[in-house]
């Protein structure tokens, strides 16, 4: 799959990038580095997860799952939401209590701007391929990077800051400050995606018409079969569309199973979040 092996990729810059931040900030002191690294870690374990649900909510609908997997994409985010709403604890214990004495280094910027050349890399070849295989997937997740990338300039502001410490007052800790916002930036984070999946997990099979005339149009462009409903349910950033059909009862399984194959083509072709497909042939 394109989409899995793009972001297979940004997973291993996003891990390296973590691991580089970890280690400096342990090495330096640098406890709004160490938060920052946080941050890089999610954007892989997001990565993960997304691979994960991407190949789990390709399954046909079943009786027990009448509306697919699709389902899966909310259920990687929230686990993503509640890791991430963790870590920002974790991040607010290490303000009040990290004792590290911090001493600005040009080491330090050297490999600020290095993960910074890294995570643009990870942007652009997200933004790239999510355009080129219209994949919402691969949007969001530049979108995450994006956030990543914020956050890592603000880390570099702090150091700046640090640097210039002989003019700032002695009750002024810069790098305490920058963990304190890197917290609060965390918490804001994890508790909007928590709220935005719950949502999405309470109203996954609730129909949503943003593009049901767009489909009902293509439909019409095909012959040898009549469709008695069309239903279409977002998940997450894609769409399930559930069809009733009838066809002639002359018509022979091989012909019918061509005709189904036919569909499912038309559709993902014209729209390609258009994920799921599941058709039930009506007497």
């Amino acid at each position: 799959m394109k989409e899995n092996k793009i972001i297979t990729i940004t997973a291993v810059f996003n891990i390296i990038v973590a691991f580089l931040k970890l280690i400096s900030g342990i090495t330096f002191s640098f406890s709004t580095l160490i938060s920052d690294s946080i941050q890089s870690f999610i954007d892989f374990f997001t990565d993960i997860t997304s691979i994960i649900a991407n190949k789990v909510g390709k399954r046909r609908a079943n009786k027990i799952y009448p509306f697919g997997y699709g389902q899966v994409y909310y259920l990687a985010n929230l686990f993503t939401g509640f890791l991430l709403f963790l870590i920002g604890i974790f991040i607010l214990y290490q303000f009040f209590f990290f004792k590290g004495s911090f001493e600005p280094s040009i080491s330090i910027a050297i490999v600020l701007v290095v993960a910074l050349i890294l995570k643009m890399m990870v942007i652009k070849l997200l933004q790239h391929y999510g355009k080129k295989f219209k994949s919402e997937l691969m949007i969001e997740a530049s979108k995450e990077s994006k956030a990543d990338f914020i956050s890592t300039c603000v880390v570099l502001v702090v150091l700046i800051l640090a640097f210039l410490e002989e003019h700032i007052p002695d009750f002024i800790n810069v790098d305490k400050i920058g963990s304190f916002g890197m917290a609060i930036y965390v918490f804001y984070t994890s508790i909007k995606m928590i709220i935005s999946n719950i949502r999405g997990l309470l109203t996954n099979d609730v129909e949503n018409n943003e593009i049901k005339e767009e489909i009902e149009a293509e439909l019409k462009k095909i012959e040898n079969i009549q469709f008695k409903k069309v239903k279409v349910i977002k998940m997450s950033a894609y769409y399930s569309v559930f069809l009733q059909v009838s066809v002639d009862e002359k018509i022979t399984i091989k012909q019918y199973l061509a005709l189904e194959k036919k569909v499912k083509s038309q559709l993902k072709d014209s729209n390609k979040l258009i994920r799921f497909i599941d058709i039930e042939l009506m007497n």
